[in-house]
């Protein structure tokens, strides 16, 4: 009898000994942890839209002289800027275009880029955005100078004042061809057009017609 009364004892105890260790998260039991829910990665940035060279021609100043004024006019010191100094004579003479559009319309560079202060070997005479190259001796030129000179920002992610991001094409020999590299690197070779977009491309970009002489 007095047997049986330990071991109920016993088995009460063991009963309040379990309980309590329950109560207290005992017993090797965890808390299952909460859910983690992973995030799906974001789309994809849209690809901008494929841009190609006009199968007709435009005669370059018809097409580019009436483009709206997109800066201010330029005002310079006379001092050399970015290995582009005051021209000696023009001996050697060729030109570039450089166009620049915003949200698909082409906008009109200072017409005096180069033209103050001294004529800068680097130059524009109007809007078009015909750079004229005039040295003593062949020298090559790049897209970095004539920014460098002109005080305004070359970069993919603004360029000029205006948004990236910024996409640079180059057109020569009537082929247009998509630059990826650092745009102040491309030269300004003769009768090259460096094209600059920012925001909606032109779906077409013209293929110009340069004027005799030139």
């Amino acid at each position: 009898m007095r047997f049986a009364t330990v071991r109920s004892g016993l088995c009460l105890a063991l009963a309040a000994f379990l309980s309590l260790l329950s109560a207290c998260g005992g017993g090797g039991g965890h808390d299952d942890p909460p859910p983690t829910t992973t995030q799906p990665p974001p789309p994809p940035a849209p690809l901008p839209p494929p841009v190609s060279l006009a199968a007709t021609y435009t005669d370059l100043v018809a097409g580019t002289i009436n483009s709206p004024q997109g800066w201010p006019a330029w005002s310079g010191s006379g001092q050399p800027v970015a290995g582009v100094g005051c021209l000696v004579n023009e001996d050697y003479h060729i030109h570039a275009l450089v166009s620049i559009y915003k949200d698909g319309v082409r906008q009109g560079l200072p017409d005096n880029i180069g033209r103050s202060g001294c004529a800068y070997e680097l130059h524009t005479h109007d809007v078009t955005g015909t750079i004229h190259i005039e040295t003593n001796v062949p020298k090559k030129f790049t897209l970095g100078q004539l920014f460098a000179l002109w005080r305004q920002p070359l970069l993919a992610s603004g360029t000029a004042g205006l948004p990236g991001p910024i996409r640079f094409y180059v057109i020569d020999k009537e082929v247009l061809t998509p630059y990826t590299g650092d745009p102040g690197d491309i030269e300004l070779a003769a009768h090259r057009e460096i094209v600059i977009v920012s925001g909606t491309p032109p779906v077409t970009l013209p293929k110009y017609r340069w004027p005799s002489g030139i």
